[in-house]
């Protein structure tokens, strides 16, 4: 229309899309995939696991020698040679030759295992097979027993030993970074000194990475209360199911809304697990508690048959929640208040300037984050907001001033940029400030009964 009476200007206001970080994980496997080596492949279901999985390989001789076999593969196994791995030799005639070995790679076509006795010579010729195979469809198994509404990756690694492993996924870390929140891990990296600092390395409070371990009652004591980013879980004697998985399912399950609240991670039920046995087990049961190990109990004290989480915490001993919490939070006030800046940027109507206005709409941004937190059932209290320079509100924190509530403090326009003058000029705000308690539920009742004769 020539010479309009009345012109529009439109603009666009762009809700942020919810993060997916805490819903992501990735089961490790190495060698029990036909995957590229660093490849992610997601399973939504048991069977999609299937087609991806290793096959078995052929035998072409076998010979025991010294209680060592030496074992001759058809075409070659493209294993690392100097190298132990665990191999799984299948039918076999006789038949002892058969069995789960860790196994000493020692040519393209050629690898070794220790076997005490002399089975005889060898008249049908098997098959050889990546126990990480096995490993990782039980790890399946479990995980998709928990129920079916969280999806999982598997990270193939490559064929190799758990040092090499450990060393493969901290360069997939490096080179990805915070796109896998918690990773299930083999059963060898239990054992691997490797393996402990690389947790440690993720041990800060804004590492946002996890990494669940399937442990014995012989190495548990491997791992230390400083090894927040460390859970892990010690299996019932005899059981083999990987019971960890259990707990990671766990973890990648919660879908916080307002009526879907985050629950804590003891006392969990779990499915398709083995229970720790009580009987005679008392005293093991207690000492694992108190290394902050994690193990498989039943809901029997409470009149409860199904299996539950016991312990529910990181190897530093805070809970489970505690730190999804934490990580919430974390991902939740960065998100939204770039929402805020970026969104008032690109709004002339009412656009986002860096003043006492500005600040007051970062500091609204930030306390509706909290306040969703709490409907979450992540923080405690209720929200209260302050003004106060940091000074002044580090002070009124330490008095108690605010026990028991979540606060959102934003330090004034004047106080910050006296005491921050050259951030004005590169557009840059520190004065928001956030202190809140994690929700963490009851882990021990203490009733106090009296008995008495006098009525």
């Amino acid at each position: 229309m020539a010479n309009p009476i009345v012109t529009t200007n439109v603009t666009q206001t762009v809700a942020p899309a919810p993060s997916t970080l805490q819903r992501t994980g990735a089961i490790i496997s190495q060698g029990g995939t036909t995957t590229d080596d660093g490849t992610l492949s997601l399973i939504t279901q048991e069977s999609d696991l299937t087609s991806l999985l290793e096959t078995t390989h052929a035998i072409t001789s076998m010979s025991w020698s010294g209680g060592t076999v030496t074992v001759a593969t058809t075409s070659p196994h493209g294993l690392p040679v100097g190298q132990t791995i665990s191999l799984t030799i299948a039918g076999v005639t006789p038949t002892a030759y058969n069995g789960t070995y860790d196994c000493a790679i020692t040519g393209a076509s050629a690898f070794t295992y220790a076997l005490a006795s002399n089975p005889g010579s060898v008249t049908v010729q098997g098959t050889y097979i990546n126990h990480a195979v096995a490993e990782l469809a039980a790890q399946i198994n479990t995980f998709f027993a928990q129920g079916s509404s969280v999806s999982v990756y598997v990270l193939e690694l490559g064929p190799g030993d758990a040092e090499a492993g450990v060393t493969a996924l901290d360069t997939f870390l490096t080179a990805n970074p915070g796109i896998i929140y918690c990773f299930a891990v083999p059963d060898s990296w239990d054992s691997e000194s490797t393996f402990k600092t690389l947790i440690d390395d993720y041990a800060s409070l804004t590492a946002k990475t996890y990494f669940f371990a399937r442990s014995t009652l012989g190495t548990y004591s491997g791992y230390t209360d400083q090894m927040k980013a460390a859970f892990v879980l010690v299996n019932a004697p005899a059981t083999s199911e990987p019971d960890v998985i259990a707990c990671f399912w766990k973890a990648l399950s919660y879908n916080p809304t307002s009526s879907n609240l985050v629950t804590p991670m003891t006392f969990s039920y779990v499915y398709g697990v083995t229970p720790y046995p009580t009987f005679n087990n008392g005293s093991t049961l207690t000492a694992l508690l108190a290394a902050n190990m994690n193990y498989i109990g039943t809901g029997a004290e409470g009149g409860i048959s199904t299996s539950i989480i016991r312990n529910g915490t990181l190897a530093d001993g805070n809970a489970w929640n505690y730190y999804y919490s934490i990580d919430w939070v974390q991902i939740n006030a960065e998100l939204n208040l770039a929402n805020e800046v970026i969104n008032g940027s690109n709004n002339p109507a009412a656009p986002l300037f860096y003043n006492q206005s500005g600040i007051n709409r970062l500091q609204a941004r930030a306390v509706s984050t909290m306040q969703t937190a709490i409907s979450y059932g992540l923080a405690l209290g209720n929200v209260v907001t302050t003004q106060l320079t940091q000074a002044d509100f580090v002070a009124a924190y330490e008095r108690g001033d605010f026990a028991g509530s979540v606060v959102v403090n934003a330090v004034p326009f004047t106080s910050y940029t006296s005491l921050n003058p050259s951030d004005y000029s590169q557009g840059r705000y520190g004065g928001i400030s956030i202190v809140y308690a994690p929700q963490l539920g009851f882990t021990e009742i203490i009733v106090n009964i009296n008995a008495t004769q006098v009525v």
